[in-house]
Parts: structure tokens; sequence; C-alpha cells
């Protein structure tokens, strides 16, 4: 019995020493990877969407703790995102190109040469630069684990945008069906801005020294609008009921991530 206690207690110690060496530290930093999953809510009834999209995160995490169980945490993520919509049943959605990739407006002028799709299901493709900026509340060191909580807000600018389209095409008239354009463009369709308001809780694993493990889930709800509501003249997309428009969403995330901090 009493090796055993002796034994509890030099563990007990040793995890505490280890334990100590990141509690200690004020700033922690490293990197992160992260998966979510893309909840779109519409604002228009010429545009559905189709099922849940996703979210490859990488980047770099930095902890700044004021004490030893506040703090606060950003960095620089990178959000490889998916986005899907399909139109509407009974009422199809088209748009004129009139190369690969370039999508018409409403202002231009349409050749015959022309090419008009008939969209059945789309899949957005943006690629946005992410600052968190969060505030971190934790417990205290419990052996070789902590718990913390977090809220705040990620911020996106929007660095890249494409999508592909599976629809019919109409070449000089004649109907193409099961068509795909893919990688194509339309300038200034996404704004140019994202963000979001949430709350995260995870643990995080002081595994050796000083270097600890964390992992986490979040819900993130977005304010901002996914896209630009573009003026009469700028908009591509229309149907033949309603005439031009332009996409309405904003969106929710949830998102699971997984970091290592030194």
């Amino acid at each position: 019995m009493k090796r055993i206690i002796l034994g509890l207690t030099i563990l007990a110690f040793a995890t505490g020493v280890n334990a100590q060496d990141a509690a200690d530290k004020k700033v922690q930093a490293g990197l992160v990877v992260g998966y979510g999953m893309n909840f779109q809510k519409m604002g228009t009834k010429l545009m559905e969407s189709d099922g849940v999209g996703s979210d490859l995160t990488l980047g770099a995490n930095v902890n700044f703790s004021f004490t030893e169980t506040i703090g606060l945490s950003t960095g620089i993520e990178f959000d490889f995102e998916t986005l899907k919509y399909k139109s509407p049943a009974g009422n199809p959605v088209y748009y004129f190109y009139r190369d690969e990739n370039n999508t018409l407006v409403e202002s231009d002028a349409v050749s015959l040469t022309d090419v008009l799709f008939k969209l059945d299901s789309r899949k957005q493709k943006p690629l946005y630069l992410t600052l968190p900026l969060m505030v971190t509340f934790r417990t205290n060191f419990i052996g070789y684990f902590r718990y913390y909580g977090k809220f705040g807000l990620r911020t996106s600018v929007l660095l890249s945008n494409k999508f592909t389209d599976e629809g019919t095409r109409y070449s000089l008239g004649i109907p193409e069906e099961g068509a795909t354009n893919s990688n194509m463009t339309a300038k200034g369709e996404m704004f140019f801005i994202k963000s979001s308001v949430g709350a995260a809780g995870g643990a995080e694993w002081n595994f050796v020294g000083s270097t600890c493990l964390l992992a986490e889930i979040g819900y993130y709800y977005g304010f901002t609008p996914l896209h630009n509501n573009r003026k009469d003249g700028e908009q591509y997309l229309f149907s033949l009921t309603d005439g031009s428009f332009s996409n309405k969403a904003t969106q929710s995330q949830l998102m699971f991530k997984v970091s290592i901090l030194f």
C-alpha cells in the first residue's frame, strides 16, 4: 500500500510539473487544421440550397494568455469552401456565357454564338483568408488536460471564387443535356467580406514539455451576405418568369478543429 501511495504521489507530482510548462507560457503558437459543414439560409426563392456544404481549414493560430484561465485566440486561416445550390422546381435558372469561363451580365449584348446554360445544380468554391478573434476561458490543468471555451468573431476576406454547374447547354439552339460548366467565374458575384459570431469548446492535452494538442467543436452564425446584391444591368442569372436576379444567402457553420501549439 505504501508503494502504491508513493507511486501515485510521484505520478501526480510529475504530471503537475509537465502541465505547468504549458500553463506558464504567455504565448502559444502553432498549426491548425479543421473541417466544417456549411448551412446556407436562402434570401431568395429563385435559388435553393442543395444540401450541406463543406469547409477545409488550414492555417496558424496564436494563443495569448492574460492569466492562466483567460486568453485571446487569433491567427490566419485559409478556408477552402464548397457551397451547394440548385434551381427551384418548376422555375429553372439560366445564364449566358461567351467563352469557357466568364458569364455575361444583363447589360451585355448577346450574339448568336453565345451559349445559353440552363442551371440544374451548382457547386461554388470560394477561397477565404480568415482572421479569427476569440476570447478564451480555460480551466486549470487537471493532470495533463485542461478544458476551454471560446467566444468571438471569424472574419474572412474573399480571395477567389469559382463554380461548377450541371445542367443543359444550348449552343446555336441545340440542347446538350447533362452538360457541365467547370471553373466558371462571375465578376463581383460574391461579397468580398464574410463575418460570423460563434462559440467553441474543447480540450487541451499537454503531452510533452510545453507542447499541446487541442481539439474543439464550434458553431458560427454568419450575419453578412455571401453574395452581392448586384444592381440592374450587372446581374447574370435569370428565370423566364422573374427576369434577372442576384443570388442571396447567409451562412452558418459547424466546425471541428485540431491544432498543435508550442
